[in-house]
């Protein structure tokens, strides 16, 4: 099994809504070839709480934002 405690830390430790992205387009699959189910459901939530925050911002801190 894998570890849930590590995969929900760099959730919630995502600095930006594009961290974010990036976690789930690359540990995604590998999380769910090495978690049960319910502790995938609860990864994918708290994904989704952090990336509904408004308080998070898009890019990191310092990067500039391309219009």
């Amino acid at each position: 099994m894998g570890n849930l405690a590590h995969y929900l830390e760099m959730v919630t430790k995502a600095q930006s809504y594009q961290d974010l992205v990036f976690l789930r387009n690359r540990i995604f699959d590998a999380m769910e070839a090495e978690l049960t189910e319910d502790e995938v459901e609860t990864i994918k939530r708290t994904w989704t709480d952090r990336a509904k925050d408004e308080s998070v911002p898009v890019v990191p801190a310092g990067q500039v934002r391309e219009r």
